[in-house]
């Protein structure tokens, strides 16, 4: 017989137990050493985001599974695929099914009136408000329409517990980028939060980048839709203002997602007395002081001064092309370019160009085609990034000029047709703007491509009809028509209801 230390030594030379277990099970579970192992979750985890239509699939699968499989004095499994835990000690922390365990622990308070012994999940605010919400639907379900209490006899995993946190990540990244993938965002997020390690701060450093993320995932949607902000923030924004250089233009996608924002990032240089909450900054609009930022309590402070930067992220010392460093510097960068795009969308702000900025779009933008909108979007991002709200307006309306004439010249827009627009310009547009040093460089590159926009607009007999351009047309000419002179009927004079708007505008704005 093997004493309980034996046990436990032998427990730690074995990096991986794998086996199946069933939900009640997974809860009851005791050490080698007789301690129980509570289920926890740790700071850094994603929040729980199961929606109505999620949590109410679950519960009718698993009413569908009883009525139709149990049968007499023999309770048949529901498989519910894999759990990845990583023990510490005396927990074990779930790594991957957290969204499936917290759901089922709803359903076994609102049947057996108490959370499964052993139950150490916490959450923060926003996921404890998603939880409510959870738990108010399953208690709205009608009796008849819910499983009984041996559902939870029947639920079975596939449990992999992992002695080591880096193993444990590791199979997170492998299990998940085979068979159905996670978002890849969702692997940036666990990839750079394991990044942050091995100093005595790292788990507060940990738990203030895992706080940065949420708060982006749960942002207002751009140009998207879903409850997750991040991926179309990597998949719309990131991606294309780094890679769209040149000629080239690659669409975002899973693998070259993780290339970028992952194998490529670099690691700091620890001769350089590099720390986990310093990271390297270089020249851009809003950094001419310094080469490093440092995290300290909360607040962001450039390195070696008493200068303390902005409480908006959007104001973050970084740039849209500059390196990306393991860790806390990739969840900074993620939340500055999210900070932009929601104060120029969906913040209150007084600035006068931004409101502007939303009319061209409300107006104009909205009536043309999604993927020319996603073009505008991307520029307007790093034009902000480069120049803030100076000439916005301006630019915004010079943009959907261009943008307009393709809606025009093309009865149908694909994706690859309005991303062309950067590769056969004389020169990228996303390159214009990140090398240009004053907005009037910007709107000069714009103007020369205004001759042969002219021609389109001119040559245009688009009718004001159901058609996508009639549509397009019409709020051309309501935009600009605020007199609804009776001449506004075609298109031919379009660039200079452009000029006469800017005057407009510029004069506003003094």
């Amino acid at each position: 017989m093997t004493t309980n230390q034996e046990q436990k030594s032998h427990r730690q030379c074995i990096p991986v137990q794998a086996g199946s277990q069933n939900f009640l099970a997974l809860f009851y579970q005791h050490s080698g050493d007789g301690e129980l192992g509570v289920l926890a979750l740790d700071d850094y985890q994603r929040g729980y985001v199961w929606d109505v239509k999620k949590i109410t699939q679950m519960v009718k699968d698993l009413k569908d599974f009883q009525d139709e499989k149990n049968q007499e004095n023999h309770l048949l499994p529901y498989y519910m695929g894999t759990v990845l835990l990583h023990q510490d000690k005396n927990k074990r922390y779930i790594i991957d099914g957290q969204q499936r365990i917290t759901s089922l622990c709803l359903l076994h308070q609102l049947l057996k009136k108490e959370l499964p012994t052993g139950h150490e999940l916490g959450y923060s605010a926003q996921s404890a408000r998603t939880i409510r919400d959870a738990f108010n639907v399953l208690q709205e379900t009608k009796q008849d329409e819910l499983p009984n209490e041996a559902i939870f006899e029947q639920i079975t995993f596939t449990v992999i517990v992992v002695q080591d946190i880096d193993l444990a990540f590791t199979f997170f990244d492998t299990q998940n980028n085979r068979g159905v993938p996670l978002e890849a965002t969702d692997l940036l997020k666990a990839y750079h939060l394991r990044a942050i390690k091995d100093e005595t701060a790292a788990l507060d450093l940990q738990r203030d980048a895992a706080s940065r993320w949420e708060n982006i995932q749960r942002q207002p949607s751009v140009l998207s839709s879903g409850d997750d902000f991040a991926p179309y923030l990597f998949r719309l924004f990131l991606w294309r203002a780094r890679m769209w250089q040149g000629k080239r233009i690659e669409p975002a996608h899973h693998d070259g997602l993780l290339d970028e924002f992952q194998e490529d990032t670099w690691q700091q240089n620890i001769k350089e007395n590099a720390t986990l909450d310093t990271i390297p900054i270089y020249a851009c609009r809003n950094n001419q002081l310094a080469s490093a930022m440092q995290l300290i309590n909360g607040q962001l402070l450039l390195k070696n001064n008493s200068f303390s930067l902005s409480n908006d992220p959007a104001d973050l010392p970084m740039a849209v092309r500059q390196p990306l460093y393991k860790g806390l510097c990739f969840f900074l960068f993620a939340e500055k370019y999210t900070a932009i795009l929601q104060n120029l969308m969906n913040n209150e702000i007084k600035e006068e160009e931004v409101k502007s900025f939303r009319n061209v779009y409300k107006k104009l933008l909205l009536a043309n085609q999604i993927y020319l909108r996603e073009i505008f979007m991307v520029s307007s991002l790093l034009y902000v990034d480069q120049f803030g709200y100076a000439g916005l307006s301006e630019f915004a309306l010079r943009l959907e000029y261009a943008l307009g004439s393709i809606r025009l010249d093309k009865k149908q827009v694909r994706r690859e047709t309005a991303a062309n627009y950067f590769r056969d310009g004389q020169l990228n547009l996303l390159d214009v703007i990140i090398q240009s040093y004053h907005p009037n460089q910007v709107f000069n590159y714009l103007k020369k491509q205004e001759a042969a926009c002219q021609e389109i607009y001119a040559a245009s007999e688009v009718k004001l009809d159901s058609t996508v351009q009639g549509r397009y047309k019409k709020a051309v000419l309501e935009f600009y028509d605020d007199e609804k002179k009776e001449n506004f009927k075609d298109f031919a004079d379009k660039h200079h209801w452009l000029e006469t708007w800017i005057k407009k505008e510029a004069a506003n704005v003094r």
